[in-house]
């Protein structure tokens, strides 16, 4: 039982992973982008809790750590995200629906 559980969960989280990076690579506009990587990162986030709860379900420690890490490189790319787009001059107005140029 545990272990179909565990396969349950890495199949949605590879294919939640799959989706964010067909996002990021289908369109170019920046909202989505950011929105493809977010779900990027919630899939390692639960392929983490998947892991955390089947390897060491005790460890309580370790899996708070490893949320708060992928929670800041969550952070880190958004802000980097930001100010590419910023020294670009791009729009995120919504609005718009520009894409990038290279």
């Amino acid at each position: 039982m545990a272990v179909s559980m565990f396969l349950l969960f890495i199949g949605a989280a590879l294919a939640m992973f799959s989706l964010g990076i067909a996002g990021i690579v289908a369109s170019r506009h920046a909202v989505i982008v950011v929105l493809s990587s977010e779900i990027g990162l919630v899939a390692s986030m639960l392929l983490a809790l998947a892991a955390f709860a089947y390897y060491s379900p005790g460890n309580l420690l370790a899996l708070l750590f490893s949320i708060w890490a992928i929670m800041a490189s969550e952070a880190i790319m958004l802000i980097v995200f930001y100010r590419y787009l910023a020294k670009g001059e791009m729009s995120l107005d919504i609005s718009k629906l520009s894409k990038y140029r290279d």
